[in-house]
């Protein structure tokens, strides 16, 4: 009952020499093809094309690593040590870039959206045509994959802008001024869109398309866009409807990460070393690491703060607390990292762990040693939290050493569902729903085998909810997209700044080092910048410009 998305399939005859060149899983427009071949009457050709604008999902991958995508590292629980390179979230979030009027800078995605949208309209548009060409029982599956596909592409507009502009047809060109729908409107046009689409999506695809859009996945996605809509029901119904197609959570958390046939994953992009790859070994790999691969250069990493690493409860469910450590480093074996949690061991590398046959040096000096990050100066070529995050990469797995990362990305996963759940049964009822709610979420705890929580309010509900969010999902990217739906952004992110751990060996020291909590944001240059516009970003100046029916008015306060 899995979801899984691309796996690169051949293109069958005269489709592929009209795309030549052009990468198989992203296809061109319609208008730059031959319409007699696309819509021939050959189930294959056509399928080949449907497969081909799967592309707009690949480019949403985390592990595309386009600018937009990995969004922890402008909040509280990663860091990007990157400053002069093309990354640009640090310069956001110390506002030496700031957002601005004219566009969401690198959360923009309104022209590539629409591009793709109007892709999906072609198509829709093409087989109210060609149609009687086909068997009802052939189309009907990929009618509703492009239907899906593109209401995943409003989602991520909502996400970013608030209310779109509905382009549900392709248009003319009388059509181009069309106002706006409002956020709640949008949201609901995105939820009926999809729950329009699931009763002719398969429950599963033969063996050979394995990899396409099933129901279980449209249901897990429509907990997610639901949530945003704070249309509780519908997140409810959805989650339950996920676990009845046979979602599950992966008995073993790191085998999430290992295994993209995992019940838990209902939506996952694959890539390959060579064409359709990422560089994720090379931001995320502990430093010492080059020398084992190629010794092709590292980039510039991202890595854990001490807050996402400190977030980590001990493994009987206590807080960790390094007052806690530095009491009585003998009880923990003078190792600061002992005992923790079975999600840390999987989420992050830390000093003195075993590694590909060697001990991290997260130290100062060491291998994979700590540097310090400044803000307009060279970038560090390692760590400078004094942590490395592990999601992403495979302990000894040497494929990417000639090429390029190829670890499968989870676009979606029963997890973040079930937290959707429990976050929608507190919401819509407290008082009726808190044993459901607790349920919910004490069944990703009892995974890890941490002790079922208890809340008495809401309000202590959220805030335990909003913890297990950080160490469930972290590194996931939804940090800061949960921050702005709960309005959280100025208080969690606005003038503060984050930290690492500075680690001296020592060897008078227990367990051989030190570990100082320390700043990594440069913080005498400045704090981090939130505001309140940020809850809904500015339209393009391009839009204002072009559509007369948007009268000129923008977000408030751009």
């Amino acid at each position: 009952m899995k979801n899984k998305i691309f796996r690169l399939f051949p293109l069958a005859g005269i489709l592929l020499s009209l795309v030549a060149c052009n990468d198989v899983i992203d296809i061109p427009a319609t208008d730059r093809l031959d319409q007699n071949a696309i819509w021939s009457g050959s189930e294959a050709i056509l399928d080949q094309y449907v497969i081909g604008l799967y592309g707009a999902v690949r480019e949403k991958s985390t592990l595309k690593m386009n600018d937009s995508q990995f969004t922890d590292c402008m909040t509280d629980i990663l860091k990007d040590a990157d400053w002069t390179q093309s990354r640009r979230y640090n310069r956001k979030m110390f506002n030496y870039e700031p957002f601005n009027s004219d566009d969401a800078s690198i959360l923009s995605n309104w022209g590539d959206s629409y591009t793709r949208i109007r892709r999906f309209n072609e198509f829709l548009r093409d087989v109210k045509i060609y149609g009687d060409l086909y068997n009802t029982n052939f189309l009907k599956p990929r009618i509703a994959e492009v239907r899906y596909m593109r209401a995943m592409q409003y989602f991520y507009l909502i996400r970013v802008y608030g209310g779109v502009v509905l382009r549900d047809h392709y248009p003319g060109p009388e059509e181009n001024d069309q106002p706006r729908l409002s956020e709640a409107e949008s949201w609901q046009w995105v939820i009926d869109e999809i729950k329009a689409c699931i009763p002719d999506l398969p429950v599963a695809w033969e063996a050979s398309n394995f990899s396409r859009m099933t129901r279980v996945a449209a249901y897990g996605f429509l907990s997610r866009v639901a949530l945003y809509a704070k249309q509780w029901d519908v997140v409810i119904e959805a989650a339950d409807s996920c676990a009845l197609l046979g979602a599950g959570l992966e008995p073993v958390y790191a085998d999430i990460f290992a295994n993209h046939f995992s019940k838990e994953n209902l939506m996952v992009v694959d890539f390959q070393p060579t064409g359709l790859n990422h560089n994720a070994d090379q931001l995320f790999r502990p430093a010492g690491d080059n020398a084992n691969h190629g010794n092709k250069g590292f980039g510039v990493p991202i890595t854990p703060t001490a807050e996402f690493a400190d977030a980590f409860e001990m493994a009987d469910g206590t807080p960790f607390s390094w007052a806690a450590y530095n009491a009585n480093p003998a009880a923990w074996g003078n190792d600061p990292f002992s005992g923790r949690e079975p999600r840390f061991y999987a989420t992050i590398l830390y000093n003195n762990e075993d590694w590909e046959g060697r001990k991290i040096e997260a130290y100062e000096g060491g291998a994979d040693g700590i540097q310090k990050f400044w803000k307009s100066t060279t970038t560090p070529s390692a760590t400078c939290t004094g942590y490395y995050f592990r999601k992403y990469i495979t302990e000894g797995d040497h494929s990417w050493d000639a090429a390029g990362s190829n670890h499968f990305d989870i676009m979606l996963r029963y997890g973040e569902v079930l937290l959707n759940k429990a976050e929608a049964l507190a919401q819509k009822d407290w008082a009726a729903n808190q044993t459901a709610a607790l349920k919910a979420l004490n069944d990703i705890r009892a995974r890890v085998s941490l002790p079922g929580k208890t809340a008495s309010s809401l309000d202590d509900f959220m805030n335990i909810l909003e913890h297990e969010r950080i160490v469930e999902l972290g590194g996931e990217n939804f940090r800061f997209w949960d921050l702005r739906r709960w309005r959280k952004g100025v208080e969690r992110l606005n003038n503060v700044s984050f930290h690492g751990v500075l680690i001296k060996k020592d060897d008078t020291a227990p367990g051989g080092f030190t570990y100082e909590v320390s700043d990594c944001d440069d913080t005498p240059s400045g704090l981090r910048v939130f505001m309140e516009r940020y809850y809904c970003f500015a339209l393009p100046s391009s839009e204002l410009n072009n559509n007369a029916a948007l009268g000129g008015v923008n977000n408030p306060g751009w």
